[in-house]
């Protein structure tokens, strides 16, 4: 009797660490400036084996939809919220928001984010959004958890961020981590990378900006991403890590992209057109999970804060206001609940040109109608050179244009050329002042 009590309170009090374990690890990996047309498995000639691997053992969507410009996908991604409801400046994350760093800290997650920042000037901005490490660029002064980085004319900054992660995964191995990789490539500049023949033992060298490195950078992230998953593996961890991959807006308009079909897209960052924000998202959770191996489910940023949530077993607040709706079941490899559109509100609030493209737009696979009228049909017309007039554009085009419109109508009031909402900072995070963020 006494033997098989002991053994009794030894499964109860294992019970509590194998339920910890049955929580996944989570890692976003947002690319900066990358469009689908980027990655081998949406059809590319660069070379991305990693990143094709994990959408082949995992779940590759065909519909992920970022906002056209970095900051505005940034604050959708990690609030989970429309950007009518909190933007208020490039470069800016309103500092009353939450986001699904908190979460995870809520359910017993340590968090670290690495990469780029662009969210506000103060190096103590991270923890307050709730980020437990962090190593960024655009934050004040390159900062690594507080201290500013000292580097030398060898050291590549994407680098630094993907060791800086892969050390935080092995210090945290035996805890449940989020680990945020907002990368720094494949922005512009497009200078060459360690793994390019043009790459120069003189610093000097390193910075002749030329469009033909855009394929090397291509797959030095690729190399970086291989890094994280090797690591996981290494570790034991890749099979109970969520691994989520994407973009946050289209790939830079100076780049022109050879797909294997033998078609060439342009990049179409900061336009509201579907180059400008269809992006790739590959999940990844572990091996021999997926019947199918991808989806054409309409997912956009705002869904990614919940399924963080719910993978994490904690609930988000109703108080938060956010938007989005999770595909965990999805990656699960169940079918979940698909989407019937996505929405965008784009007000980039950066420069001039930048600012002629701000729109509002509901769109599904087929149709897409604006806030001022326009509607398309994108099988027919991707890059929206001829608006259907209202009542032409057949029985279910009309039908559809009905249901947007309703949708339109249930959001506040907007219009080209309207403010965003009203910026705040709290006492203590002012912005450094010696300190102005130009970037995209």
């Amino acid at each position: 009797m006494k033997k098989h009590l002991t053994l009794l309170l030894t499964l109860f009090a294992l019970a509590p660490a194998r339920a910890q374990k049955q929580t996944p690890n989570i890692v976003l990996i947002l690319a900066d400036d990358m469009g689908r047309e980027c990655i081998g498995a949406y059809g590319s000639t660069y070379q991305t084996p990693n990143i094709d691997k994990l959408a082949k053992e995992g779940l590759k969507f065909n519909y992920g939809f970022s906002q056209p410009l970095c900051t505005p996908s940034r604050v959708q991604i990690m609030t989970g919220k429309y950007n009518y409801k909190n933007y208020s400046e490039f470069g800016f994350l309103n500092q009353d928001q939450k986001t699904f760093a908190h979460l995870a800290k809520e359910a017993g997650y340590t968090t670290a984010i690495a990469g780029k920042w662009q969210l506000g000037a103060n190096q103590k901005l991270p923890k307050h959004f709730g980020f437990d490490q962090y190593c960024l660029w655009q934050l004040s002064k390159p900062r690594r958890d507080g201290e500013i980085l000292k580097t030398d004319a060898d050291d590549y900054g994407p680098d630094i961020f993907t060791d800086y992660l892969l050390n935080f995964i092995e210090k945290n191995k035996d805890r449940k981590f989020l680990a945020y990789f907002p990368m720094a490539l494949v922005h512009d500049p497009f200078l060459p990378t360690p793994d390019s023949k043009s790459w120069k033992p003189d610093v000097e060298g390193r910075f002749k900006k030329d469009t033909a490195n855009f394929r090397d950078m291509v797959s030095y992230l690729d190399k970086n991403v291989g890094k994280i998953v090797r690591k996981l593996k290494d570790l034991g961890l890749y099979e109970n890590t969520i691994i989520i991959f994407t973009g946050d807006n289209g790939t830079g308009r100076p780049i022109v992209t050879q797909l294997k079909d033998g078609s060439k897209l342009q990049g179409g960052k900061g336009l509201t057109i579907d180059r400008g924000h269809h992006v790739p998202l590959i999940v990844n959770w572990g091996s021999g999970r997926y019947k199918t191996h991808e989806t054409n489910d309409l997912v956009d940023f705002t869904d990614i804060l919940p399924t963080i949530a719910q993978a994490a077993n904690v609930n988000v607040p109703t108080g938060w206001n956010t938007d989005g709706a999770s595909i965990l079941p999805q990656i699960k490899g169940e079918k979940g609940t698909p989407r019937k559109w996505i929405f965008s509100h784009y007000q980039p609030i950066h420069s001039e040109g930048a600012n002629k493209q701000s729109a509002r737009f509901f769109r599904d696979h087929h149709y897409k109608l604006y806030s001022d009228g326009r509607f398309y049909d994108l099988q027919k017309d991707i890059e929206e050179k001829s608006p259907i007039a209202l009542g032409k554009a057949g029985v279910e085009g009309e039908k559809i244009r009905k249901v947007f419109q309703t949708e339109m109508d249930k959001l506040p009031a907007w219009k080209f050329g309207d403010p965003g909402v009203a910026k705040v900072i709290l006492p203590g995070l002012e912005p450094d002042p010696a300190f102005a963020d130009k970037g995209e």
